[in-house]
């Protein structure tokens, strides 16, 4: 490995083996425990949720275009800036809002639930009669199924329209494309409104990956990360136009993100004759880099169109809504008025932090007052942001204005003597006791800290050598994983399936727990994946031919993906896991041995046999063993709960910990029947 890990403070206690989670089949046991519990450790937490359905046309001046029609508007002067209290419309988390007004009744579609993999759906709905007051439609998915082109997991941002051309409706939506691992936009139909939408496509509709899809898929000539967001705006005239982003942040390193547009045929298809046009990038400091969500709005009285969108992390408070300035609508460059100097139009504020996802529509008209202009978009409820911390994305709805004199655009809350909403809260169990298990080859277990011993495969005769272990998410049972696949589960951890009675190409090398301990994927050394219980498949490398084994895994936040790493340091991510990183390669006595995730699941450890750790993205160096002559290699790592240290598993039974990982105990300097092979923390 070429110096990929930061020199740290180290704290040498005698070192640890920390595999990542790893799967198993049931069994009885024995060995003397010494110690005691783990938790699955949360890695990952979906990273972009981005921007939403743009399906009505609004006006920022005296007319409004609508599908189905044109209604005269006048817009009321912006309100007091101190009415700046924001309270949901819509309860619950509701991300990258999008409305269609149809028959009467508004439809509001948004980014898949988050969820348990056997509670997903796809894509959420709601309805209500007068756009403000929203009724969600539990259990109903408007796209049951994505298209063959795309994997189950991460479906964001719909956009529907009414085609009446094929008198049907149509939505736009982001999936994971197969092949590339990338996000990409399909294209859906349903006779109703709510759906069930059908993607009968073979391959996305824009996927902007440099990949060079037959037409009608709009590519791109370079790889610029695949696309997202899509936004179907239909003009005055009646044209459809789909807007997106090409997600250039997601690359490794990531380059410019930019928003585009493309005409559509009468069946709301891209031509596939037809070059996308660039309508803006990210140009200034606020944004980070990122500018997604776009939302088109046009002004029939003056002419002009307002181009919506969202800037910077939605992980983070300084997510906001921008805006830019098209003098020729969707069809060329558009001006940013958001500019690092003027900044963004919409920011956190009391009740609600990092809006985004912005979607105008117009509400009823009552009485002789002309119909008001909103925007509906997501934000993070309160001040609390993040999944891991109970935060929720819901919808927020702002009344959408126009200075007489200056033309600006203003956003206040729709209703502004609302209580601004409070921190959400959720019931949070008691983080177990801090301590670890070490796991023999022979499936011996010793127990340390507040772990506690619930059995083991020490006095059995196994047909295959235990690889590895893991802990369910209270710390009150674990799993052993044999290299055939067999699985034994002890304390409350259950048994789901195993592959101890198949033929396998090459041995499991480990087993991962889904968040909710209701199931585990265990992980062949060819990249081969196998889900069991409520575990989803969300890839694998097997058919990748890898010049080198894999060794390690590790889940991602609400297993909504995993990464696995092979032993010559390169990392394989499927799902929400994002790739972070890794080392040039990992060459002799620098062969990669363990994997360990951060809790915000945007960063990983990498541990090496000789003590050698290498961190990506968002995890800190906490420190090493590398330099050190160690009596035997490591064989695996585990981080802490709260992931802020971690242990290093030798094969002789010594532990290592580092951050505020502590020390416990270990097999370090004992008579071992077998050597050890991994590490699971409570």
């Amino acid at each position: 490995m070429n110096a990929p890990a930061r020199p740290l403070a180290l704290e040498p206690v005698l070192y640890h083996g920390a595999l990542a989670p790893h799967a198993a089949s049931v069994g009885n046991g024995d060995h003397d425990p010494i110690g005691s519990t783990m938790t699955f450790s949360p890695t990952s937490m979906r990273r972009h949720l981005c921007a939403g359905l743009r399906t009505l046309i609004a006006v920022l001046g005296a007319l409004l275009v609508v599908v189905g029609g044109v209604a005269s508007i006048t817009l009321a002067a912006a309100p007091p800036a101190n009415a700046a209290n924001w309270a949901p419309v819509h309860a619950g988390d509701f991300p990258d809002p999008s409305v269609l007004q149809w028959g009467g009744v508004y439809y509001g579609f948004a980014t898949q639930n988050f969820a348990a993999p056997s509670q997903t759906i796809n894509i959420q709905v709601s309805t209500s009669p007068n756009g403000v007051n929203w009724n969600q439609q539990n259990g109903v998915d408007a796209l049951p199924h994505v298209g063959s082109w795309a994997k189950p997991g991460n479906t964001w941002a719909p956009s529907v329209v009414r085609d009446t051309t094929d008198n049907d409706f149509v939505m736009y939506y982001t999936a994971t494309e197969t092949h590339t691992g990338d996000q990409c936009i399909g294209v859906a139909t349903s006779s109703l409104p709510q759906g069930p939408y059908t993607d009968n496509q073979s391959q996305p509709i824009v996927c902007q990956t440099g990949v060079g899809y037959s037409d009608p898929t709009v590519d791109s000539t370079q790889n610029l990360g695949g696309s997202i967001d899509p936004d179907l705006f239909t003009d005055s005239t009646g044209n459809n136009w789909l807007i997106w982003k090409s997600d250039g942040n997601h690359l490794n390193p990531a380059v410019s993100t930019f928003l585009w547009s493309i005409p559509l045929n009468a069946h709301d298809l891209p031509t596939g004759s037809d070059q996308a046009t660039e309508l803006m990038q990210d140009d200034a400091s606020w944004q980070s880099g990122i500018v997604e969500g776009p939302d088109m709005v046009e002004n029939t009285a003056t002419d002009t169109y307002t181009l919506f969108y969202s800037g910077s992390d939605e992980g983070a408070s300084t997510y906001a809504i921008g805006w830019a300035s098209c003098p020729s609508g969707p069809a060329a460059l558009c001006t940013d008025r958001s500019t690092s100097t003027t900044g963004p139009l919409l920011t956190s504020s009391s009740g609600m932090s990092g809006p985004g996802g912005p979607d105008v529509y117009s509400l009823p008209a009552v009485g002789n007052a002309s119909p008001q202009l909103v925007m509906a978009f997501a934000a993070w409820q309160g001040s609390t942001i993040g999944y891991l911390d109970c935060g929720i994305r819901p919808m927020y709805l702002a009344d959408l204005s126009v200075n007489p004199n200056s033309g600006l655009p203003a956003l206040a809350p729709a209703n502004p003597g609302a209580t601004p909403a409070a921190n959400p809260s959720c019931p949070t169990q008691a983080k177990p006791a801090p301590g670890y298990w070490q796991v023999g080859s022979d499936g011996g277990i010793f127990s340390f800290g507040a772990a506690q011993f619930y059995g083991s495969t020490g006095s059995m005769h196994l047909n295959k050598p235990v690889v590895g272990m893991a802990a369910t998410p209270n710390g009150n049972g674990y799993w052993l994983v044999a290299s055939d696949g067999g699985v034994f589960a002890y304390g409350n951890a259950q048994f789901y399936g195993s592959t101890g009675s198949i033929t396998l190409n090459k041995p499991i090398i480990g087993l991962i727990p889904t968040l909710d301990g209701g199931g585990y994927w265990l992980i062949a050394s060819d990249g081969g994946v196998f889900a069991y219980g409520d575990a989803k498949f969300y890839g694998s490398a097997a058919s990748d031919n890898l010049a080198y084994p894999v060794t390690a895994a590790a889940a991602s936040f609400l297993s909504g993906g995993y990464w696995m790493v092979d032993a010559n340091g390169q990392v394989f991510n499927f799902g929400d896991a994002p790739n972070e990183g890794q080392p040039p390669y990992a060459p002799g006595g620098y062969r990669i041995t363990g994997m360990a995730g951060t809790d915000s699941s945007n960063g990983y450890w990498l541990a090496s046999a000789n003590g050698n750790v290498a961190d990506f993205g968002d995890a800190a160096p906490y420190g090493s063993m590398v330099g050190t002559n160690l009596n035997a290699p490591v064989v695996g790592m585990a981080a802490n709960s709260g992931a802020n240290g971690y242990w290093l598993q030798g094969a002789d039974g010594g532990i290592f910990t580092f951050g505020q990982a502590e020390f416990y105990g270990s097999m370090g300097g004992r008579h071992l029947n077998a050597p050890m092979v991994g590490i699971a923390a409570t």
